[in-house]
Order: C-alpha cells, then sequence, then structure tokens
C-alpha cells in the first residue's frame, strides 16, 4: 500500500462506502518472520504517513504545474480549507473569500487563504467509519443540519445549495437555513417544501431563476420568483454540473459523458461522444469518463471537471485539451475526484473530493 494511499485512508473509505472509490487497496499478511516483517514495516509506515500528514497541516500551500496544455500561472491551494473535508461545490462571497460545500462533514465551510471556519452546520455524531451522520433541520446557521450539502450557488440574497441526500434544496442566508419552498404540479410536496429526487448541480441566470439539476430524475427543474418549480429541459441521463452564463445553461451530463448547452429552448452537445474515454482533440470526438462539474469563464472558455479520469478538461474554440491531471505522484497534490468548480478574479477554483483540496488554477 503506498504512503499516500495511507494517507488517505479516511476519505477513501467514504468514497468507497459512497459508490465512487476506484480500487481497493492490496491486503497482506504472513506466520512467523514474515509476520514480525510486516509489523515492522506497518510501524515504519504509521510514522512515515504521520510525517506527511503533519508537513501537509503545517505547509499545507503549495505549486504544481499543469499538464497538457499550459495555461498560465503555477496551481495553487485554497490554503485556508486545511481541515478534514470532503470539499464538493464552491461558491464565492462578496468579501473574497469562498463558501465550500463538505460532503463528508456535512458543512459549509467559509475559507479564503488565511484560513477556515464552518459557516453553516452542526455537529453531528459519527458512524462507525468516523463519517459525520449529518441530519435535516431548519434554524439558524450553527443549528442547521445537512445530509449530502453537494452545490451551492449565489442566490436571491443568499446561497442556494442542493442537499443531496435530503431531496431538498436549502437557501442559506442572513443568519439562517430554510427550505426553498413554493408550490409545483409536477413534484409532490412534504412538510419542508418540493420534494427533488437527488439534487445536485445549481445554476442561477440573471432573472433570478435557480435551475436544479434532479440527477435521478434526470431532469432539470427552474424555480422561479414566484416560487412555483416547473420543468426547464428533461430526458438527461443523470445530469449533474449546470452552470448559467451569457443566457446559456451549460450541463455536464454525467451519465452519456458529454457536455451539452442549452440556449433559447434548444439543446446541443457541445463536447463528448457519449463514450466514456479520455481523449483531447476536436469536441465532436473527444470524451470524457462521468464529469461532475463544469464552468465559464470571463472570456467564454467551458472547463470541466472530469471526475472519474481525475482530470480538468478545457473546451475552446470547438476543441477540448486536458489542463491538469495526475501524474502518478502525490494524491494531495493532484486532484483525483474534481467536482465542484467556479471561476472568479482570473482563477479557476477546483474542488476535489478525495484529495480534500480546492485548486486554484490562475489564468493569463
Amino acid at each position: 500500500m503506498s504512503e499516500e494511499v495511507q494517507s488517505k485512508e479516511r476519505i477513501e473509505d467514504w468514497v468507497a462506502k459512497e459508490g465512487k472509490a476506484r480500487g481497493s487497496a492490496p491486503k497482506g499478511g504472513g506466520r512467523g518472520g514474515k509476520r514480525k516483517l510486516w509489523i515492522i514495516l506497518a510501524i515504519v509506515a504509521v510514522v512515515v504517513i504521520a510525517a506527511v500528514i503533519l508537513i501537509l497541516y503545517f505547509f499545507g500551500k503549495g505549486k504544481i504545474k499543469t499538464s497538457g496544455q499550459p495555461i498560465g500561472k503555477d496551481i495553487m491551494y485554497l490554503n485556508g480549507l486545511d481541515v478534514m473535508c470532503g470539499p464538493n461545490g464552491i461558491a464565492p462571497m462578496e468579501d473574497g473569500s469562498f463558501l465550500v460545500t463538505d460532503v463528508f462533514g456535512k458543512k459549509i465551510w467559509k475559507a479564503d487563504d488565511k484560513g477556515a471556519e464552518v459557516y453553516a452546520g452542526a455537529t453531528t455524531e459519527k458512524d462507525a467509519s468516523g463519517e459525520p451522520l449529518g441530519g435535516y433541520k431548519d434554524g439558524t446557521l450553527e443549528e442547521s443540519l445537512f445530509k449530502e450539502p453537494w452545490a451551492i450557488v449565489p442566490f436571491l440574497d443568499g446561497f442556494a445549495v442542493s442537499d443531496t441526500a435530503n431531496h431538498a434544496v436549502r437557501l442559506v442566508r442572513g443568519k439562517t437555513v430554510e427550505t426553498i419552498n413554493g408550490s409545483s404540479d409536477v413534484l409532490k410536496m412534504g412538510d419542508m417544501g418540493v420534494i427533488f429526487d437527488q439534487p445536485t448541480g445549481l445554476a442561477a441566470d440573471n432573472a433570478g431563476r435557480l435551475y436544479v439539476a434532479d440527477t435521478a430524475r434526470g431532469t432539470i427543474y427552474v424555480i422561479t420568483q414566484q416560487g412555483r418549480v416547473e420543468v426547464f429541459e428533461e430526458g438527461f441521463n443523470r445530469p449533474m454540473g449546470l452552470c448559467w452564463a451569457d443566457g446559456t445553461l451549460y450541463v455536464a451530463e454525467t451519465g452519456e459523458n458529454r457536455i451539452l448547452q442549452i440556449k433559447d429552448g434548444t439543446k446541443i452537445v457541445l463536447a463528448g461522444t457519449g463514450e466514456e474515454g479520455n481523449v483531447d482533440g476536436l469536441a465532436t470526438v473527444a470524451t470524457f469518463a462521468a464529469p461532475q462539474g463544469v464552468t465559464v469563464g470571463d472570456d467564454g472558455v467551458v472547463y470541466v471537471s472530469d471526475t472519474v479520469n481525475g482530470t480538468v478538461r478545457r473546451i475552446k474554440d470547438g476543441k477540448v485539451d486536458t489542463i491538469l491531471q495526475y501524474e502518478g505522484k502525490d494524491l494531495t497534490t493532484y486532484p483525483t475526484m474534481p467536482v465542484g468548480m467556479c471561476y472568479k478574479n482570473g482563477a479557476l477554483y477546483v474542488c476535489d473530493v478525495f484529495s480534500r483540496r480546492v485548486y486554484v488554477l490562475e489564468q493569463k
């Protein structure tokens, strides 16, 4: 077992339980002298891992070079988010910090390069593997409970959060957390509001409408300013990542391994053949593997979290290239399972739920 994998045991156990892990660690054992050797090696490994964790904890900020086509400066970490967490979604705040959803700890963090603090979500009991159980409760920021806070976007005078395991969309604003209520002729209503089916990606347009990727139903809903929940587009295969830019809704259709555009009621394939793979080139022949995140830069360039491939891809001028990928080195340095993304002030922010990092790719 490699030192990197051992140092990430806790998160890896959680990922495996969620059905997202890509492999299992090798097992070993022996008798007599071999057993003693294994014990000695295990002790040495623990010491080394502890040293690595301490180094990462106190010197969390690092630089790595991009792979594929260079995109500018070195990549940095959002250094302040140096906690045991599973960062999944990210949204900028007006003060320059970011709100980051934590699907492992069931919290929302406020983070910048100087530090991080819990913004919303109470501490709950843990299961046998050490994962917090979370829950479902509206109320103050401190007493609120989430089960699986997935995506987060600025909405109205606060932030909308998809709480996937609770099948709800929550609104964090001021000092409270509430469930976005409303009315719908297409979805059932519960005591806490509209009942979705595994909502994940979120996007808000300039007219105050919120788009929700209801993954299990294969449908994107829109919540109007009047609180009506309506079908925006349906017939998808597990849509997840969403982004609204320049009058267009971008969709990471995870189940079909492709990126879509929806504008003026027309749905087109932006990139991806539908086949699972990891091929760069023309957008019409490029392949992805279960992409779960998408965002758009100020210049119209589209960025994709190609989750199963563990890469960050770029769609520009009808072509797809890879701008960051794991190169067989430290798992804490390179993304392994990128998901949520956002673009702010010339920089791309990428959440990696496995590496428990938010990577910052500064653009030229």
